[in-house]
């Protein structure tokens, strides 16, 4: 089944998104999410792995409504995060994006992604999967959930969401 028009404009939102965190467009960047959102980075159980209960078990980052979204954005803006100050500049490269289920008012998306950041530590690699959700919401294609797994189990350096 062919999913080409959703698989279209569903990548155009998520390389949005990747703009906005590169640019810290953190108002544009928070208008691209529903109002019951969630952002999940989950942590590594083992080798093959990752948590599956974000309400129960450890994440790197869990935030659950845009409310915790806003919140993070302003602890970034007021340099209120020790994990950002000073805030690293970054690029995200998004490829592979692939549309896996269409339905009446949602998409589910798969993305690999890769973030180069340049900050007080260095230079830092990081890479992994992106998991969307992403919903009609007023005639705008919105984020419902994304879930983000990092490949690497030893974190060096600080993780926000921006550096995701």
């Amino acid at each position: 089944m062919s999913h080409s028009a959703e698989w279209e404009i569903a990548q155009e939102l998520i390389f949005l998104e990747a703009h906005h965190l590169d640019q810290k467009a953190w108002d544009d960047w928070l208008d691209l999410y529903t109002e019951d959102a969630v952002f999940w980075m989950p942590s590594w159980v083992n080798e093959f792995e990752t948590t599956t209960q974000p309400e129960t078990e450890l994440n790197l980052l869990y935030l659950k409504g845009k409310s915790h979204l806003e919140d993070r954005v302003y602890r970034l803006q007021t340099e209120d995060s020790f994990a950002s100050v000073p805030s690293a500049r970054t690029v995200h490269l998004v490829s592979n994006v692939r549309v896996s289920k269409v339905e009446a008012h949602e998409i589910k998306v798969h993305a690999n992604w890769l973030v180069h950041s340049y900050g007080l530590h260095g230079a830092i690699n990081r890479g992994g999967y992106y998991d969307y959700t992403l919903r009609w919401v007023n005639s705008e294609l919105k984020i419902a959930f994304k879930k983000v797994t990092m490949i690497d189990d030893k974190l060096v350096g600080p993780v926000d969401i921006f550096h995701v």
